[in-house]
């Protein structure tokens, strides 16, 4: 009997373990988020999240997968924030936003002299769900053939190598990737900043935590009175 209740009792303490547990979505975004394979990932805004929510009650369990798959998961629950502009089409209509935003990003059309002499049709490379404040169709509209991508780092990689004659990109991941493989930016890279938007920590209308997580964000961003999470 005394073996019987200690067994109930463990699987009691997992159960609770799990009910407690904050599942953050992350993609390869750096240096805010950064993927390393192998279902690792972390970067700046996963330390920063950690360092807000996890408490003894609460452990912060990072979700590596693809932006388009993230979106699906913040709609069924199986994550429960992620960080994004507002403007993504792809995003559940009844997601949280938690004010103030996580950081401003620099959304720029980087132009590769050598590829858009020789391609008919101009490619841009680009993150595959993204719809980047409308620009995505702007740029359709005006001939561009667009490359997706699972993630940010994959866009950059295909513009630096010459396999697409722009790269719409936030500027963030496309300068953090130049300074790790200590490359300079090209003289022939045409540079064009075509908006500054706000991304913000996004809940789950899913997640049982929903409360916990937006209460405890907005109370750390009052206390250190911040206009940004990111410093």
């Amino acid at each position: 009997m005394r073996f019987f209740v200690l067994v109930l009792f463990a699987v009691g303490a997992v159960a609770q373990a799990s009910a407690d547990e904050i599942r953050l979505g992350v993609h390869n975004f750096p240096p805010y988020f950064v993927s390393t394979g192998n279902g690792h990932c972390g970067g700046e805004a996963v330390e920063l999240t950690r360092s807000i929510l996890q408490t003894d009650s609460f452990t912060v369990r990072t979700v590596c997968a693809t932006p388009a798959r993230i979106y699906k998961m913040l709609q069924s629950g199986e994550v429960d924030l992620t960080i994004n502009i507002k403007q993504t089409q792809a995003l559940p209509a009844d997601v949280s936003f938690v004010a103030p935003p996580y950081v401003q990003l620099s959304l720029v059309l980087l132009t590769h002299g050598a590829a858009v002499a020789r391609e008919k049709q101009p490619t841009i490379a680009a993150i595959r769900g993204f719809d980047y404040h409308g620009q995505r169709q702007q740029l359709s509209d005006s001939g561009y053939s667009f490359i997706d991508l699972p993630d940010s780092i994959s866009a950059v990689e295909m513009f630096i190598k010459g396999r697409s004659s722009a790269l719409l990109t936030y500027e963030a991941p496309f300068n953090y990737y130049l300074q790790q493989q200590a490359l300079p930016f090209a003289s022939h890279y045409q540079r064009r900043l075509l908006d500054t938007i706000d991304a913000y920590y996004v809940v789950s209308p899913q997640s049982k935590h929903l409360g916990y997580i937006s209460t405890t964000l907005n109370h750390y961003a009052e206390t250190e009175q911040l206009s940004y999470f990111s410093h």
